[in-house]
């Protein structure tokens, strides 16, 4: 599915994935009753639509429906159900099959319905999951006078007819600890925004918005066509001409006038794309490779509040508890040494 322009949820855009371990072939049972409706079709010359025809072919030959698919299946038959209660409708009446036992047998039936409830049920707990799993980042500092963290540029590029104004911003700079997380810090590695650096070979594109305050309600830029976005030796940086909206144009004027300093960054981390370890006492999380990036850009306090590092907080206590567990099996290897070399000295081997 593609984001649906301004305004839009741009976490959908990482769906395809998030829906990879369920299971869209249409059973047996939906494509034998699929099959039906269509011969009825055929034999009585009524029932269903055009998009019905269409979905029973396609459920009948086992094609395998997409999200939005089953979604709309389930709408249908939430709609439809109340068509039990008229004539025709069961073997036996007058007018079987009615005009609407045709169309639900199009769409698969009680079967088929029942197939489209456990697949809504399945894409809801995605996308809650999906949800719980997207963290945020955020840096703020005074920065320099070569390098400011955020601020606005004017400048002259090819088919512009005068100047124009681009924010320009750090949303993450490497090798940088943040701040306290509780009981641990956290640093982005080089290597962890290598999607940005990839054209080729992605399963599904990149399609990272720029957005203030994270807010979908203001979007600024999308990439690739009005957000650039390139990674340095610095860390990720990103640009966009000043959008001619009353919002874009006050962001333009706030970060000029030092109001708004900060930048941030939504995404969700890829499996494996993280690692552990401890420094002068302190447990520090590096961030290795970030499998979506779903939004940059300006905040106006940029923080880090305890529900954006609930992910980070989670693989915390999943590496303390290996790291008790794997100093308890060392200290009972060491006591079970210990014995078995004195029971030996003991024994005179």
């Amino acid at each position: 599915m593609n984001c649906k322009g301004p305004g839009s949820c741009p976490y959908l855009c990482s769906m395809a994935a998030r829906y990879d371990h369920i299971d869209f072939t249409p059973p047996a049972g939906v494509r034998s009753e699929a099959q039906k409706g269509l011969g009825w079709r055929s034999e009585y010359g009524r029932g269903g639509t055009v998009v019905g025809i269409a979905r029973a072919r396609d459920l009948s030959n086992g094609v395998k429906i997409s999200p939005d698919t089953a979604r709309r299946m389930k709408a249908y038959f939430d709609r439809h159900e109340v068509d039990k209660q008229g004539k025709g409708w069961s073997p036996g009446e007058e007018g079987f099959p009615s005009n609407g036992r045709i169309a639900w047998a199009l769409w698969g039936s009680d079967p088929g319905y029942a197939w489209a409830r456990k697949l809504v049920e399945q894409l809801n707990a995605a996308d809650e999951e999906n949800r719980s799993m997207i963290e945020r980042r955020s840096l703020y500092e005074e920065g320099s006078d070569s390098l400011p963290l955020l601020h606005v540029e004017s400048r002259c590029e090819e088919g512009d007819a005068g100047e124009s104004r681009w924010i320009v911003g750090y949303a993450a700079k490497f090798g940088v600890n943040s701040l306290d997380l509780g009981e641990f810090t956290e640093r982005i590695a080089p290597e962890a925004f290598g999607i940005v650096a990839e054209r080729r070979g992605r399963k599904r594109p990149l399609e990272t918005r720029a957005l203030f305050n994270h807010d979908a309600n203001y979007p600024l830029a999308r990439y690739p066509g009005t957000l650039r976005m390139n990674v340095d030796e610095i860390g990720l940086r990103y640009e966009f001409k000043v959008p001619d909206t009353t919002y874009g144009r006050d962001l333009a004027s706030n970060i000029d006038a030092g109001i708004v300093r900060g930048s941030s960054f939504s995404f969700q981390i890829a499996p494996g794309g993280e690692s552990w370890s401890v420094e002068d006492g302190r447990s520090i999380r590096t961030v290795t490779k970030i499998d979506s990036l779903i939004d940059v850009g300006p905040v106006t306090f940029p923080a880090y509040p305890d529900a954006d590092v609930s992910v980070a907080k989670r693989s915390f206590d999943s590496y303390r508890q290996q790291s008790v567990a794997s100093t308890a099996v060392r200290i009972e290897m060491a006591q079970k040494t210990t014995a078995l070399r004195e029971y030996l000295r003991k024994h005179g081997r």
